[in-house]
């Protein structure tokens, strides 16, 4: 529509200088020839080749000059502003799929051709107005025309020859005659030689930007020649200012492509709605989900949180939608794709853009899966080491309590024995002999209980008191009346050190009162090793007892026993009947 309007106007306003200038061509030719006529009184035949003329000889130069040459004048510049168009079109289209040097080098080949010329060159001119850059050749230039090197260099703009007074005078400027000029500095080796040169300065906020030159046009440079390199170095300045504006833009986008990429945390943008914006690849890594599954299916994030993890997850999802929602962290575990357990230590803030407008939110996950594993180590060495300070503590005073209530009886007992002996008369103690018998026997019973007590201490790892019993019952025996049988049934499991000390004790203790009370001749010991427990059972022969008469001061060694087995959980029972012998039962469960 446009260009028809254009079209209707550009024919009416010729037809109209057309329509004027015939009347008044006929009108002045026709008083000229009236006047003539008037003059010379020729012939009628005289005076209509007088009129003829003269309105020939005035009709065509005005019609020319009111029609024809703004006709012709139109059509060049219809031309002209469509050629314009083209280039800059072309040069737009270049830009899209080429690089600023290439588009530099093309718009000097095009210039080149619309104006005739055989070199061109393109500088660019620093925020300095001193700084030039050369920043590209025409590519006939390059291949025809000049060796001298330089892209890319630089110098002062009071060190360039006439060509850049453009520059200096903020106005193109044209040399048809450059050898004749006498102010001119020469070109390097390798340079072409100039006949003719068209530069122009590229304004832009009333600085010089850069500066197009044009040379060695086989004709002059003309004004319309200037008008046209000027309009089109313009129009070219605006697409090289776009290409690098896109070009940086470009440049900054794959920067920050690269860096987020290559971020070793999983970093993730999520829109206001909680969609995926961005996923960065090291989510593979963590979870062993690709960022495409997460943004294909936005579920998949919730599904491979821990179920022990997924309501406090849930939870902290709401941030997503709340955008007066701070910066928050919490730890949570997800399943990986490989079935693993890890942990993530969550951080999320809010977004805004430049208009304080809210954008999501960003999360950065770190695998903190390392560290919660130390953590849990450390707390378990904590925890052992607790445990073992307090067992080697309650050993202790297992340890203290045993010496005292045994050991630490027979040696106060020898102490009082040896204090009696020290003060009596030997003369007159006729028991000597028995008293020293009596302590010999209380002695050798420390050493057994010492040699006992050291023999389990000293073992390491898990036991079978099956050896230890076979070998205390036989220093019994070395000194007591009666004969021990030790016997075991089932298959045997090991035990650990603190409960065969324990049973242990229970068992010395046992034979120990039997020793003292029983009277017995026999002795049956039996370790009964049953599916969760095992049973220490101790018969004798001797002379039994009543429990409920049984002195109350006198429960020492019973009590003593039933201590050992609530330490281990297990049980003591007693059957016992005067004259009868006495069965012990001892039952300590494996678990």
């Amino acid at each position: 529509m446009k260009r028809t309007r254009l079209f209707h106007r550009f024919k009416s306003q010729n037809l109209f200088r057309l329509v004027i200038g015939l009347p008044a061509g006929i009108f002045l030719a026709e008083i000229t020839a009236m006047i003539i006529v008037y003059f010379l009184k020729g012939a009628y035949w005289f005076t209509i080749l007088i009129d003829a003329v003269i309105a020939t000889a005035l009709m065509l130069p005005l019609i020319y000059i009111l029609s024809y040459r703004p006709l012709l004048n139109d059509i060049v510049n219809r031309e002209r502003t469509k050629a314009i168009m083209e280039f800059r079109l072309r040069l737009m289209q270049f830009g899209i799929t080429n690089s600023l040097d290439e588009l530099l080098q093309v718009t000097l080949d095009e210039i080149e051709a619309l104006i005739g010329g055989t070199i061109g060159f393109f500088h660019f001119l620093e925020a300095d107005q001193n700084t030039l850059w050369l920043q590209a050749w025409s590519t006939n230039t390059i291949q025809c025309m000049c060796n001298a090197e330089g892209k890319g260099s630089h110098y002062n703009l009071d060190q360039a020859g006439i060509w850049a007074d453009c520059a200096r005078l903020r106005q193109p400027v044209v040399h048809n005659d450059y050898a004749l000029l006498e102010n001119r500095k020469g070109t390097p080796e390798g340079h072409a030689l100039i006949s003719r040169e068209l530069t122009v300065p590229i304004l832009r906020e009333g600085q010089v930007v850069a500066i197009l030159g044009i040379g060695n046009k086989p004709t002059e440079f003309t004004p319309d020649d200037v008008d046209l390199v000027s309009t089109l170095s313009d129009f070219a300045w605006d697409i090289f200012e776009r290409k690098r504006a896109e070009d940086a833009l470009r440049e900054s986008e794959e920067k920050y492509r690269t860096l987020v990429d290559w971020t070793y945390d999983w970093e993730i943008w999520i829109d206001p709605q909680g969609d995926y914006i961005y996923n960065s690849p090291s989510c593979q890594r963590m979870s062993g989900y690709s960022p495409e599954e997460f943004i294909v299916d936005p579920t998949l994030s919730l599904r491979i949180v821990h179920p022990d993890d997924l309501k406090a997850y849930e939870e902290h999802q709401q941030f997503f939608h709340d955008n007066n929602a701070r910066a928050s962290n919490f730890e949570y575990r997800i399943i990986a794709f490989d079935g693993s357990v890890r942990w993530i230590d969550h951080i999320c803030r809010p977004l805004q853009g430049k208009d304080k407008g809210y954008l999501g939110r960003r999360i950065s996950n770190r695998d903190i899966t390392d560290r919660k594993l130390a953590e849990q180590e450390a707390m378990r060495r904590n925890q052992n080491e607790s445990m073992l300070t307090q067992t080697i503590h309650t050993l202790q005073l297992e340890i203290a309590r045993d010496l005292h209530d045994t050991i630490g009886q027979n040696i106060g007992y020898l102490r009082m024995k040896l204090d009696h002996l020290s003060e009596a008369d030997p003369q007159t103690c006729s028991n000597l002999n028995t008293e020293i018998t009596s302590m010999l026997k209380v002695a050798n019973e420390s050493y057994d209980l010492i040699r006992g007590t050291l023999e389990v201490l000293q073992a390491d790892g898990l036991l079978n008191p099956f050896a230890f019993f076979i070998q205390y019952a036989a220093q019994i025996e070395e000194r007591s009346p009666f004969k021990i049988h030790v016997s075991s049934r089932g298959e045997p499991r090991l035990l650990s050190p603190n409960q065969v000390r324990q049973i242990f004790f229970a068992y010395r203790e046992a034979l120990s009162n039997i020793e003292k009370h029983a009277k017995a001749s026999k002795v049956s010991v039996e370790l009964a090793w049953n599916h969760d427990h095992l049973s220490l059972v101790i018969v004798d022969d001797g002379q039994g007892f009543q429990l409920e008469e049984v002195p109350a001061g006198s429960h020492y060694g019973l009590r003593f026993m039933q201590e050992r087995m609530n330490a281990l959980n297990g049980t003591f029972s007693i059957q016992s009947a005067q004259s009868d012998g006495t069965t012990l039962t001892f039952t300590l469960p494996f678990a």
